[in-house]
């Protein structure tokens, strides 16, 4: 074998174990995360997390098409309160933030095609913008407003969970206002909505692994909170073991990424 080939067989072989196809299959419940349903606008530097609706839509009946049924947060709970089994083929969608897109697009394909959703709100955000995000890197876009939220919830297809005040890095605030913007966000979005919220997300996973955060989010009255690491979470649940991790869902992802996700707990390991 020649250098050439040599290279070359070498570089076939990096590129396909970079899928991981090859790993057992990991057992647990598969809860995706999407953040904005749309087309990246110019100048953004976080692409990423922007999935077409084309390509929603298509992930959407990819799932019902392999027998998964999507659930709500409410599914979830009445199943770890009930201490029973999910279905056989369970899978959560959840959206970060709370971005109007949210409401435009990701709501009217789920209601469509009969499918479920959970949108983790920032309650200082609704109606507002992402203020969090430096424009330079991130243009600002609108947030769903609490009419939409309100739609949303009243018909079935999509229910809340919060996602703090105000978007911080909780690991970089004082412990008291960290633990305010867990408790606080839950109170002002059950009053302004009306319904139990039940589900907690760190907001770029920050805290997720702090012992001192987590008893502050089930003191606040959750009974789920969601970390942004990657991979499946055994279920029944303990939360003595961690957040719920979850799959992030790329721009870019195809169909052998969603079936690995799925299946394996990651699709690439760069």
């Amino acid at each position: 074998m020649s250098m050439l080939e040599l290279a070359v067989f070498l570089g076939a072989a990096a590129a396909s174990a970079r899928w991981t196809w090859w790993r057992r299959k990991a057992a647990g419940l598969p809860v995706l995360v999407y953040h904005k349903i749309g087309r990246a606008p110019a100048g953004s530097r976080l692409g990423s997390l922007w999935v077409t609706p084309e390509k929603f839509r298509a992930q959407v009946v990819w799932l019902l098409n392999h027998g998964y049924t999507t659930l709500l947060f409410s599914d979830l709970r009445k199943a770890h309160k009930g201490g029973k089994k999910l279905p056989e083929k369970a899978v959560l969608i959840t959206f970060d933030d709370g971005y109007e897109n949210n409401y435009a697009e990701a709501y009217r394909i789920l209601k469509e095609l009969n499918a479920r959703g959970n949108i983790f709100a920032v309650y200082n955000a609704i109606g507002k913008a992402n203020l969090w995000h430096n424009p330079a890197g991130e243009p600002w876009i609108n947030m769903a407003d609490l009419e939409m939220l309100r739609k949303m919830l009243s018909s079935g297809v999509i229910e809340l969970g919060s996602h703090t005040m105000n978007h911080p890095d909780l690991e970089k605030l004082p412990f008291e206002d960290a633990a305010w913007e867990i408790a606080e966000s839950r109170k002002q979005l059950q009053a302004a909505l009306g319904t139990e919220i039940c589900a907690f997300a760190y907001p770029y996973g920050a805290g997720a692994g702090n012992p001192a955060l987590r008893e502050s989010v089930f003191k606040a009255g959750y009974t789920f909170d969601f970390s942004f690491r990657q991979g499946k979470t055994p279920w029944p649940w303990q939360r003595e073991a961690g957040p719920i991790d979850r799959l992030f869902i790329r721009g870019g992802d195809n169909e052998l990424d969603m079936y690995l996700q799925l299946t394996r707990g990651a699709s690439r390991l760069f």
